[in-house]
């Protein structure tokens, strides 16, 4: 059954306008009928079965039919800082990024970063939002993650409870359980950030400052990961802590 995200309070019934993306993605893509249903989430989290009982040109009638209970996001918020990347790998990121729950998704850049997408940034940014809405359908997650361009000095002053820094040198000098150390000690409801460095690295310099800003260094293993496939790694093992081992 199809998700779809909307933008106000789910009531009981309730009519979505021809001019929003729901409308156009039931009527002309789906090409739904009458008494077909779909599930919908709206800001708070709400997700129910709804069933089409009214179309015309100038919207449709939802009445929803079914509360469902589901617990698919990550206990803990996730919030992901990031650098542009060439071509198009930071979308391919994004996609997948959401799939693994991530919830907020910084970019900015860092003293290595090659990619300047200077005026094209507010048409990034609305690719981006459309990727992550796209895939948090797909995935039937009940949020679709904050994606948000912020200088650097923003981004370190990010929201968090805890924070980490994947850097390379961790693991070569044989650091391997920062990551899961943080996992386990956070709370239900809290917020780690994590930055990766650009394609280039984080300098010394960087790493440090990071330090004094509350960014722990952690590893991600003995392999070199691109820019695009170390958060991924990280929030994958996130979720095999936080989703698949005991219950919190």
């Amino acid at each position: 059954m199809h998700r779809y995200f909307l933008d106000k309070t789910i009531q009981d019934q309730m009519v979505l306008p021809a001019d929003q993306p729901v409308y156009h993605h039931l009527v002309r893509v789906r090409r739904t009928k009458v008494g077909a249903k779909a599930e919908f989430v709206d800001p708070d989290q709400r997700l129910v079965i709804g069933e089409l009982t009214a179309l015309s040109p100038e919207g449709v009638t939802i009445e929803v039919q079914e509360d469902l209970d589901q617990k698919v996001e990550l206990p803990v918020k996730v919030t992901v800082i990031v650098s542009p990347v060439k071509n198009d790998r930071t979308d391919w990121f994004i996609q997948k990024a959401t799939e693994l729950g991530v919830d907020r998704i910084v970019i900015t850049k860092m003293a290595r970063t090659v990619v300047d997408w200077g005026k094209q940034e507010p048409k990034k940014q609305a690719r981006f939002e459309k990727i992550a809405l796209n895939a948090a359908e797909q995935s039937h997650r009940l949020k679709v993650p904050e994606i948000v361009f912020e200088d650097y000095a923003a981004a370190l002053a990010e929201e968090k409870n805890l924070g980490l820094v994947a850097w390379e040198e961790s693991a070569k000098e044989g650091e391997q359980a920062q990551l899961l150390k943080t996992a386990k000690s956070l709370q239900d409801g809290q917020r780690l950030a994590i930055l990766f460095g650009p394609e280039g690295g984080l300098s010394d310099d960087e790493v440090a400052v990071l330090g004094e800003k509350g960014f722990l260094p952690a590893g991600l293993g003995p392999r070199i990961l691109r820019a695009e496939t170390a958060p991924l790694y990280a929030l994958a093992a996130l979720s095999t802590v936080w989703d698949l081992e005991e219950k919190r």
